[in-house]
């Protein structure tokens, strides 16, 4: 039985064009075939000589299925998001003891698919990691590539300063593991000239590691439906380096297409679950209709491609990402952030539809049951932002081997406990929402948060910087009283926080979204109180908490940014913090 593999499929495997695959048929260098349904292409085992395909032929991929690990390996991982890497390497067999990640839906969605993570949310520059010192086995992260400095005369570690890499390179520099890793764009390798890795380079010298030499590894090649590239860098430790070989994962026996992500097979026991997904306007989907499975905008008739194409038309270059509609039988191309935009459009193959959450989530390798927070913006550019699961999966396997070696040459026992305890240590204090039932129980009419307040008006000139103040989210359609200064209530959403001490409130300032905060209130009394309340339409069983408020002063010239620390909703401080006393 023979493997048919596209044109298309053999160019993206060897790096060259679909033209330059269809010429190798047409001139007869590789024997040219037409498979059950009418694509052009070629048998894999009639290309021994192409050396990816003979990799995928003789793949060791199912041997590498039973690699596990010989005890507990501990792991740290950076930059995580939405965790199509964390999963991977957790699938692989490594103990997660803490994930690092800013973005807070993303949080949520690692919390949500693994409550037993020690997820610690916020900014790298602000983690100390020196107390997993010896205590973590690998530490991992895609770290955003921005612009070096090339300030310094060595071309290493401080020529990285200022950028995501010198965080990943401080966080191994204080936690010392066996082995780290890192991933990024396959443009990393080119990046001014390639100077920007060999500053990389320089630096994990200097952290003494020794590096792997990169590698870029093609997702169609590790089953994964999506042409996607990423550049891994994998580094040792010096003592460790030369008693041992890593040797990078076999490839799968063939390249796997939106057919078997979307339908039952070999890469999912069922059909893609349905889901939400944006949705095209009229004159959009009007011309993607005219698009058939595989096509771009060059498949439309002249009048409508100059119509969609505007400017652009006129302009060289293919273009290929504009209004393109996907294949049934051939890989997505890389998905982006968001499946509608107009330069990289990722139209469904049969239907004239973007593609929806869930089937984002399958051509990244993500399993149903792994749910995403957020809205659907969100959802998409979690996923899209993703490592794919099952490549992160084949990586993690090739370094579950690479630990079994280091630890047959020096073994030592897991620090697994230890370690996750000492991560739980450097998380804030877990916070749950308040009980608006249970509060309405222990004071049934009001919360007294600043009994001067109900009789005296509070001068400027006598306020206490040391009160206690609350900063909330207003808002932009309930914002306009605020910006008048007149308003006289404040109503929480459904969640707040348990960490506010609601008898210790004194002082109130509202956030204006997208500028910060620049008026002072005092708060007269916080009480329970049905959102119906304020909103006529709303359920008169929503229970909040409502806080009575009344003007006192512009603290600020103008609006000060500020960052909102709980769930980015809210933040519980003293006076002096907000005006930098």
């Amino acid at each position: 039985m023979h493997t048919f593999l596209s044109a298309n499929n053999l160019a993206d495997l060897t790096g060259t064009s679909i033209a330059t695959a269809h010429k190798w048929g047409e001139n007869g260098i590789y024997p040219y075939h037409k498979n059950e349904k009418g694509q052009e292409g070629f048998y894999m085992e009639e290309l021994t000589d192409v050396e990816p395909v003979r990799m995928m032929l003789r793949t060791r991929w199912e041997d590498e299925l039973h690699v596990a690990p010989l005890r507990d390996f501990t792991s740290v991982e950076l930059f995580a998001g939405a965790g199509g890497l964390a999963l991977g390497m957790h699938m692989a067999g490594f103990r997660h003891v803490l994930l690092n990640e800013i973005d807070a839906m993303a949080c949520q969605t690692l919390r949500r698919n693994h409550p037993e993570w020690n997820v610690l949310e916020g900014d790298i520059h602000n983690i100390d990691f020196t107390p997993l010192r010896g205590h973590v086995d690998f530490l991992s992260g895609g770290f955003p590539c921005q612009a070096f400095s090339y300030a310094g005369k060595k071309g290493g570690l401080n020529d990285t300063r200022g950028t995501l890499f010198f965080e990943l390179a401080r966080a191994v520099k204080e936690i010392q593991p066996k082995v780290f890793m890192g991933e990024n764009v396959k443009g990393l390798l080119s990046h001014d000239n390639g100077r920007t890795l060999q500053i990389i380079r320089n630096a994990i010298a200097e952290l003494g590691y020794t590096l792997i030499e990169p590698r870029v590894l093609k997702a169609i090649m590790y089953q994964v439906p999506q042409k996607r590239e990423r550049l891994i860098l994998i580094a040792i430790r010096n003592d460790i380096a030369g008693h041992v070989q890593f040797k990078w994962p076999d490839p799968y026996r063939r390249v796997m297409t939106l057919r078997d992500a979307f339908f039952c097979g070999e890469l999912f026991e069922n059909d893609v679950p349905k889901s939400e997904g944006q949705q095209y306007p009229p004159k959009k989907a009007r011309v993607m209709a005219m698009v058939p499975e595989g096509g771009d905008w060059r498949d439309l008739p002249e009048k409508e491609q100059k119509d969609y194409m505007g400017g652009s038309y006129y302009l060289g270059g293919g273009k290929t990402g504009m209004a393109r509609r996907l294949a049934m039988d051939e890989p997505s191309l890389t998905l982006t952030c968001a499946p509608a935009q107009k330069q990289t459009e990722r139209c469904h193959p049969t239907e004239t539809r973007p593609l929806t959450v869930r089937e984002y989530a399958r051509i990244q390798t993500f399993p149903d049951d792994w749910l995403f927070e957020g809205n659907m913006t969100e959802q998409y550019k979690q996923i899209g932002n993703a490592v794919p699961v099952n490549l992160a999966f084949a990586i993690g396997r090739s370094l579950i081997r690479l630990f079994n070696d280091i630890d047959a040459q020096m073994p030592e026992e897991s620090h697994w406990e230890e370690a996750n305890k000492i991560a739980q240590g450097m998380l804030p204090p877990k916070l749950f929402e308040i009980n608006m039932f249970a509060v309405k129980e222990e004071y049934p009419e009001k919360i007294v948060c600043n009994q001067y307040a109900k009789k005296n008006r509070v001068n400027i000139s006598k306020l206490d910087y040391t009160k206690n103040v609350l900063i909330c989210l207003v808002p932009d359609k309930y914002i306009v009283p605020y910006t008048n200064r007149d308003a006289k209530v404040y109503f929480t959403g459904k969640k707040f926080p348990s960490t506010v001490a609601l008898n210790k409130l004194y002082y109130f300032m509202p956030y204006t979204k997208g500028k910060g905060i620049r008026d002072l209130y005092q708060i007269k009394v916080a009480r329970i109180a049905p959102k119906h309340e304020f909103v006529t339409d709303a359920d008169e069983n929503d229970l909040r908490l409502a806080f009575e408020i009344e003007y006192i002063a512009q603290l600020h010239d103008d609006y000060k940014p500020i960052r909102l620390n709980i769930w980015r909703t809210f933040t519980d401080t003293k006076l002096r913090n907000v005006l930098d006393l």
